[in-house]
């Protein structure tokens, strides 16, 4: 068992050496120590100003916004990600945020609302409220998954993604089309096409086929399995 200064120790450098605006609980350092040890240790960091407490059992680095000079709020997408981690649940962001995290809109929300398979209490950030909806699980296939956020912002853009000279199209474009993320969330989209819309499924399937330089003509990987 580490002791509690190396404890203390080991959490600094782990969440110094994370990517910035990183959100962790206790649960994502069960490995190091026990849970009353790792709390101690988290309370003297927030103590130090190492970290900041962002809600019960949530903690960041603080950061300091380049251009206000002001304390950098919390990361909200990182926090959902923290909650789905350490509660083991399976969470759908809504369309609106969705398409505003991949900058398919310019629209920023007031309220986020994740579908969850869970209750858990609201999450304030300044003006900024998170809402977990308990969602019935067969509503939440691309919760988690890596075209997650695509889907539930198309579902969002349907009234206006043709009417704006093709400019979302083309965003879309570049998602499917980007080295690093693209091959996951277009394999994601071709194992779960059949959950999709008729309208959703023929603007996909024309997207990753300019991508892969067919016609077109889609084959789910299930199906051709």
């Amino acid at each position: 068992m580490t002791d509690t200064h190396t404890l203390k120790d080991l959490l600094q450098s782990i969440t110094i050496g994370a990517p910035t605006r990183t959100v962790w609980t206790p649960t994502d350092f069960c490995n190091l120590g026990n849970r009353d040890a790792v709390d101690k240790c988290l309370q003297r960091l927030v103590a130090a100003g190492d970290l900041r407490r962002i809600d019960r059992g949530l903690y960041d680095r603080p950061a300091v916004n380049i251009l206000t000079k002001k304390p950098a709020p919390p990361d909200a997408r990182a926090i959902i990600d923290a909650i789905a981690r350490r509660d083991q649940i399976r969470v759908l962001v809504d369309g609106l945020t969705a398409a505003n995290d991949l900058g398919l809109t310019n629209a920023v929300p007031a309220k986020i609302v994740a579908h969850v398979d869970a209750r858990l209490r609201p999450i304030v950030l300044g003006n900024l409220v998170i809402t977990f909806r308990p969602t019935a699980a067969s509503k939440l296939y691309w919760a988690g998954r890596p075209a997650m956020r695509l889907v539930q912002a198309m579902h969002w853009l349907k009234d206006v993604i043709d009417r704006d000279d093709g400019q979302i199209l083309s965003k879309i474009d570049r998602i499917l089309a980007d080295k690093d993320l693209g091959p996951d969330i277009r394999d994601d989209i071709d194992r779960g096409m059949f959950t999709l819309p008729a309208w959703m499924q023929n603007v996909l399937r024309q997207k990753i086929g300019s991508i892969s330089g067919d016609d077109g003509t889609y084959t789910n990987a299930l199906q051709s399995a």
